[in-house]
């Protein structure tokens, strides 16, 4: 029994895996996916990023792959991907609280208007301007409540934001007013001063914020994507900043990643990005969820966060 491994950052190597994994599962085999002497027969484990097509396919023995993010379409994209075998999506509280405090953080500079702030200093410009409204009179909407969409919103109500959240179903939290449905969006829209979008990746969710749903939101608002790159369509975005309908847009996440130099998001004005770096774990949290997954496998217990291939999430 082995656990292959391809790693998310070319810095970490072997012997991180195994001094991490040696703290959990001490008996357990690691080996990278690009070992030349590679047993596959023995491999019933991965833990990956961004995999060859076909590398696990060619697993004949393979029992659980362990995704090394939350999300999982550097997975999935592949063609030949065996699905008779379950895909854990990565899920610490670590990269929760991250999360959290990253939405946080954009908020806050939503607030205070730091991008005015931060513009200015690039031009050697003493720039005073006015904060319009108060932490407590700003009301967050979270589209997606799942497990970061849920501690996200919990962190903001604990901060003094209004909170309301959104998704597909019916969901009900004391501290917060919840909408659900299409039918509902419109009006979970038009009370969000700042939106924040935690959905995963769906046929449904593709370019859900677009010209149509953009200008749903109150005239000022902004904008955090911290879901899918493809949440966003691009063009329309542009159109609603420019037409200055919304104030900001936080994206960490985007269709195309890494991003092009020659996007115009990089330039804009009203456009703070940051690389995907919103909730990443570290190696000793995610190598600890990982190794009481296969503990819970390897006693018959059921596996927690599985890819759901119906749902797509």
């Amino acid at each position: 029994m082995t656990l292959v491994a391809k790693p998310e950052y070319s810095t970490q190597t072997l012997d991180d895996y195994r001094h991490q994994f040696a703290q959990h599962l001490p008996n357990l085999p690691i080996a990278l996916w690009n070992d030349p002497n590679l047993d596959v027969e023995s491999i019933q484990y991965a833990m990956v990023c961004r995999p060859e097509p076909g590398f696990l396919a060619s697993l004949p023995n393979l029992k659980v792959v362990f995704s090394t993010g939350a999300g999982v379409e550097h997975i999935t994209h592949d063609p030949h991907y065996p699905w008779h075998v379950p895909l854990v999506r990565m899920h610490t509280q670590e990269a929760t609280q991250q999360m959290a405090e990253h939405v946080l953080m954009c908020c806050m500079m939503s607030v205070r208007r730091y991008p005015i702030a931060m513009r200015a200093q690039q031009q050697s410009q003493w720039q005073d301007y006015e904060i319009p409204r108060s932490i407590s009179n700003t009301t967050v909407g979270i589209m997606g409540l799942g497990n970061f969409g849920l501690h996200t919103a919990q962190q903001l109500h604990r901060s003094g934001f209004k909170v309301i959240g959104w998704s597909r179903s019916r969901h009900e939290h004391d501290f917060m007013e919840c909408y659900a449905g299409q039918e509902e969006l419109a009006n979970f829209l038009s009370r969000s001063h700042i939106l924040v979008c935690l959905l995963p990746r769906t046929d449904a969710t593709h370019h859900i914020l677009n010209q149509r749903t953009l200008t749903q939101l109150p005239v000022g608002a902004s904008l955090i994507n911290v879901g899918r790159g493809a949440h966003v369509k691009t063009d329309d975005l542009r159109a609603v900043l420019d037409s200055q309908h919304l104030s900001y847009a936080f994206l960490d996440v985007f269709e195309q990643e890494p991003l092009p130099a020659d996007s115009w998001l990089w330039q804009h004005p009203s456009v703070i990005t940051t690389p995907h770096v919103a909730a990443n774990a570290t190696l000793e949290a995610s190598i600890h969820y990982v190794s009481e997954q296969i503990q819970r496998f390897e006693a018959g217990q059921a596996l927690r966060n599985v890819y759901d291939v119906q749902q797509k999430y």
